[in-house]
């Protein structure tokens, strides 16, 4: 044999090698692990079911959501012509970047106009065009005082400061009775910042003024890949949990801005943006005194103040002092929201900050409609008269 060579087996050495017993699992401990497994699937399958019973259904996001293109001087504008989602509702936006149809700008009928000012409450986030606020104070008032139209110019992330803008350069074409002004908490907010991306998202330098989102986060791909985490209760409300476990521990900026509202802090951030609203506010009734028209505030409420109390927030309270100051009637919803509240999802669109569902729409609507009523509203128009009252 030569060096380094290795000896062939002999017969011995493979009837030993033959007869080693092969190492396996004991089966005891095989039937136990099958036995975990299908226990943890039936653990899993009755807390689903428990999820099912107790937690509502998410929205499902379908895809194409809503695209913006930039707009010197007011930032930002809906791309015009454009079949979208906002979440799962289909959406129209008109060639005037507006939900819905296209209403002529000179009134030719006699009727009420009313012209909605707002971000995505007023737009009508989450809920079908004729279960918006616009679309139902028309309705209604159809029915109390007759013919009426509704131009619904709600644009969502809008701040009140766009949406004076807004008036100035197109909305005052209309020639309405009443501007009715939605307006939410974060309208302090500073849009100055925000930019489109090539896909036609918003997206802030600082991540607050807007959702940062694109690439194929916002494909149809992933869309679907959220869409089908969406349809197990315990997994989505699981995800939900990690968020707000996330945001205690390591709050963004826009949390701590919500905070700072409700908590009644005056923080630079807060202060300023008091400012700009109340220069905004102040352009409308300048407006409002030049061209005819009758304006009104619509305060719609936080769902965290409709949970609990926090009696030293500046919203709704600093709005109120600044309508006050213009000499501008203004509606505070949080009552009537609060008389309808029976849980979240009663009037806000589940796992959601801000947005009112379709019943929240209807009570926001019966509010305006009454305060419309009993301020002027009960007479039709005739066009190129003043406005009713």
């Amino acid at each position: 044999m030569t060096a380094g060579a290795v000896p062939p087996a002999d017969a011995a050495d493979v009837r030993m090698v033959a007869a080693a017993p092969q190492v396996r699992a004991p089966a005891g401990l095989r039937v136990n692990l099958l036995l975990a497994i299908a226990g943890l699937g039936v653990a899993l399958s009755g807390l689903e079911v428990a999820a099912r019973a107790l937690l509502p259904a998410p929205p499902p996001w379908r895809y194409p959501q809503l695209r913006y293109q930039a707009s010197p001087g007011i930032v930002f504008t809906f791309v015009p012509n454009q079949s979208a989602f906002t979440a799962d509702q289909r959406v129209m936006i008109n060639a005037r970047g507006l939900r819905g149809g296209v209403i002529p700008y000179a009134r030719s009928t006699p009727g009420l106009r009313l012209l909605f000012l707002g971000d995505s409450i007023v737009f009508g986030y989450g809920v079908e065009e004729s279960a918006t606020v616009a679309a139902r104070v028309a309705a209604r008032l159809r029915e109390a005082v007759g013919p009426t139209e509704a131009i619904n110019a709600g644009v969502p992330a809008y701040n009140t400061e766009q949406e004076v803008i807004y008036l100035e350069r197109e909305g005052l074409r209309y020639h309405p009775d009443w501007v009715i002004v939605g307006v939410c908490w974060n309208d302090i907010n500073d849009k100055s910042d925000v930019r489109v991306s090539p896909e036609g998202w918003l997206v802030a330098s600082d991540g607050d003024a807007a959702p940062s989102f694109g690439g194929w986060a916002e494909s149809g791909v992933a869309y679907t890949l959220r869409n089908g985490l969406k349809r197990s209760r315990l997994a989505y409300a699981a995800l939900q949990g990690a968020r707000a476990a996330v945001a205690a521990v390591r709050p963004d900026s826009a949390t701590w801005l919500r905070s700072d509202v409700l908590e009644g802090r005056e923080t630079p951030r807060v202060a300023q943006g008091w400012q700009r609203v109340g220069a905004a506010l102040h352009r409308l009734s300048t407006l409002a005194a030049e061209q005819g028209f009758r304006p009104l505030l619509v305060a719609f409420p936080i769902p965290l103040a409709i949970e609990r109390s926090f009696p030293l927030s500046s919203y709704p309270a600093r709005l109120r002092t600044l309508a006050e100051r213009e000499g501008m009637p203004m509606l505070d919803l949080h009552d009537a929201f609060r008389a309808a509240y029976r849980g979240h999802d009663s009037i806000f669109i589940p796992y959601d900050g801000d947005h009112p569902n379709a019943v929240g729409h209807a009570v926001a609507a019966r509010e305006i409609v009454n305060f419309l009523t009993a301020h002027g509203a009960t007479r039709a128009a005739v066009p190129g008269a003043p406005p009713s009252g």
